[in-house]
């Protein structure tokens, strides 16, 4: 089973490196620390706007932590960097806003109750645009702030050893409950990137793209993440070795990539661990080794610095080395897409990331291995469980189904008097179709996508969504072979036969609202019983 994050600084903790406080004259220096972080940038962390608000013993004692996490190096730089930033940035906002109501936490005013009511204020945080954070991404930036309070408790600085209460989050990493799924490219959105991508690539290959070393690299970092879905982070801490990290495989110009992913805390071994490896074609090796000719000037600079043997090393404007990383590779991304007019099918804004191409590469392969998720997880180089979770549209494997029923667009009142169904409304649930004709309603809500009766109006997308996600939520617990019989034609018809039907934005609009609120005929347990109950 795939490991969750971990920002644990781990090692024993019997001598931890001491934490000092300073004197008022030298408050705000002491707020302030840097990371030196893998791609060779320093980054600054700068609390001591949060001082003299009530609470200073409790930002100095924190970044005396910090310090200490960065100079024994656990956890890693990145971790540290977004623990410091995304996870006590929320800390620091919570405390401040204790402070204006006179309840300033103080080190000696933290207990129980203060974290709870942290966690409380998590959940009640919004995004940008609005929508409250999902509570996976509540639970995430309070593990980063449990974390910091945790080793305050370990250096008795803190003093209550019971801290955490459980299951502050309950159903944090349900489906509905995680982040915003990216959905996979369409055949006709990957061909929108895939042309311009390749005659960007083939130019730098060729030694004639006009672009940075830095687009050059990020260019052909993006191809090979279009052609693999590989993991991002192991791939960017490739060595410049390629003998280290490519082998050959029995097959004719294939290589075998070697990567290490952290989370999974093992190095690779032999006979070679699917979870570290991945068969890829020989133009990702050559590829990787036009890299390795593009950086020989910078990869000489960088001999005795902590960014030697690296792979994707570059030179800023400033002279100063650096390698790629997630961020370098978002203002490449952009670029490229402001370069190419790039949009999705649904004419929104469509940007290249890892992500996206990792969700694309799973999905075609499900479609290609008609639904084996066991051959789609060893492609990905997940467990199924985990590989599930990339999913969407399941492929059209089972005999042909297509909707029966009406789908009406314009609303017309005299045509939308019906009866309301679980998932959408039937023109006479008495009488209709496949009503029993009995006296009694038709209650096989199921059956209705093909049946002549059903009737889906626009207002009835977030209802009918909702009956979709519902339905994935049931493949982990039915088991894929009952679930590809029971519900993957009615998913089919919903993604083939009526989604076409009405605007594209509305569509995608509600969608996404009905994955992350769902109406809530569809938020009941009992209602989700009563799908399992038909096996």
């Amino acid at each position: 089973m795939a490991k969750r994050k971990n920002f644990e600084t781990g090692g024993p903790t019997t001598a931890p490196v001491p934490i000092f406080l300073f004197n008022t004259s030298e408050w705000v220096s002491s707020a302030r620390l840097n990371i030196l972080l893998p791609d060779g940038r320093i980054k600054h962390i700068d609390y001591s706007e949060y001082l003299h608000l009530g609470f200073d013993d409790t930002v100095l004692a924190i970044v005396g932590v910090l310090r200490a996490m960065a100079a024994t190096g656990k956890p890693k730089p990145l971790s540290l960097e977004s623990i410091a930033h995304s996870g006590l940035t929320n800390w620091w906002q919570f405390c401040k806003e204790r402070a204006e109501r006179g309840n300033a936490p103080f080190l000696k005013s933290i207990n129980r109750s203060t974290i709870e009511s942290y966690a409380e204020w998590l959940t009640m945080k919004t995004t940008p645009t609005g929508e409250l954070w999902s509570k996976n991404t509540a639970r995430t930036a309070f593990t980063k702030t449990k974390t910091i309070l945790k080793a305050l408790v370990e250096r008795k600085i803190l003093l209550e050893e019971e801290l955490f209460p459980r299951y502050l989050f309950p159903g944090a990493t349900s489906t509905q409950n995680r982040r915003r799924y990216i959905h996979p490219l369409s055949d006709t959105e990957r061909e929108r990137i895939l042309r311009p991508l390749s005659r960007e690539v083939a130019q730098v290959f060729d030694g004639r793209h006009p672009g940075s070393t830095i687009t050059q690299l990020g260019l052909c970092v993006f191809a090979i993440f279009l052609k693999t879905g590989v993991n991002a982070t192991p791939f960017l801490e490739l060595p410049r070795d390629l003998e280290l990290c490519f082998m050959d495989h029995p097959r004719v110009n294939r290589k075998v990539m070697i990567t290490f992913k952290r989370r999974a805390g093992a190095f690779t071994t032999t006979p070679l661990n699917s979870a570290e490896t991945k068969v890829v074609s020989l133009d990702v090796y050559k590829l990787c080794q036009r890299v390795v000719a593009m950086t020989e000037r910078e990869a000489a600079l960088a001999i005795g610095t902590q960014l030697e043997g690296k792979l994707w090393i570059y030179q800023t404007t400033d002279g100063a080395l650096r390698t790629l990383s997630p961020q370098t590779l978002s203002g490449i991304a952009s670029a490229f897409s402001e370069r190419n007019k790039l949009v999705r099918d649904d004419g929104s804004h469509l940007k290249m990331s890892s992500q996206l191409f990792r969700n694309t590469k799973i999905n075609r392969v499900w479609r290609a291995s008609k639904g084996d998720l066991l051959a789609t997880a060893k492609s990905a180089s997940n467990t199924p469980t985990m590989a599930e979770r990339y999913l969407t549209v399941t492929p059209d494997m089972l005999e042909e189904h297509r909707l029966a029923g009406e789908v009406l667009v314009d609303m017309l009142s005299d045509k939308a008097e019906r009866d309301a169904t679980p998932h959408s409304g039937c023109k006479d649930s008495l009488n209709g179709e496949l009503a029993p004709k009995n006296g009694e309603h038709c209650i096989d809500f199921l059956s209705c996508f093909r049946c002549k009766s059903q009737v889906i109006i626009q207002d009835d997308l977030h209802k009918l969504f909702s009956f979709y996600w519902a339905l994935f939520e049931q493949r982990s617990r039915v088991g894929p072979d009952n679930w590809k019989k029971l519900f993957a034609w009615i998913v089919r018809v919903i993604d083939r036969d009526i989604s076409p039907k009405f605007p594209p934005t509305i569509v995608v609009r509600e969608k996404e609202r009905a994955r992350i609120e769902p109406h809530p005929m569809w938020r009941s347990n009992a209602v989700q019983s009563a799908l399992r109950s038909i096996l």
